[in-house]
């Protein structure tokens, strides 16, 4: 299988997880957020390179994850928690699919846009800004106040990095309460 997974590849490794599961006896929930979202419940891309999650129970669905990377060739870090360090405890989920031994929830739009630009990576290979473009476009955000009002319900603004909230002024122009200041 290709490095990059598609949305048809992620819903079948999600059924694959699935099956793991339940040969082992274990009802287990993922939290999507990232690529992976970006792909199943928006469609806003092609493919993302591996599903961050949260999950419960966390060794189980790892162990489950493993396996099913063996079984089709993947890397062990195809289903990653990475994420959990840009998690919120204010972070909201929707259900997107509910199989016999798995629940998959994927971030809100506003979660999503407020975990993007705190984990925002600008270069080559990033997708970051066009992530956010779209997230922005999805919530009809056309102004940077508007933008910041979301951001500020999940995490503490200190905690945004500078070229992230520049880089949302950018995206966002025409907003009259951007007159040089920083926010």
């Amino acid at each position: 299988m290709a490095s990059a997974l598609s949305r048809d590849d992620i819903l079948r490794l999600l059924h694959l997880l699935n099956d793991e599961l339940a040969a082992a006896g274990v009802k287990g929930q993922v939290n999507l957020a990232g690529g992976a979202v970006m792909c199943l419940a928006f469609r806003a891309r092609a493919s993302t390179r591996d599903v961050d999650a949260i999950f419960e129970p966390s060794v189980a669905v790892l162990d489950a994850a493993v396996r099913v990377a063996a079984r089709e060739g993947l890397r062990d870090t195809w289903l990653n928690d990475a994420v959990k360090g840009y998690a919120s405890d204010r972070g909201t989920f929707t259900p997107f699919l509910e199989l016999s031994h798995l629940e998959v929830f994927c971030a809100s739009p506003e979660y999503m846009l407020a975990m993007k630009c705190l984990a925002m990576r600008i270069g080559e290979g990033y997708r970051d800004e066009e992530d956010i473009r779209y997230l922005l476009r999805n919530l009809d955000i056309r102004r940077y106040d508007d933008a910041r009002e979301i951001l500020g319900r999940y995490y503490p603004f200190e905690k945004y990095p500078e070229t992230a909230l520049l880089a949302l002024q950018e995206l966002l122009p025409g907003d009259a309460s951007l007159t040089g200041r920083y926010p």
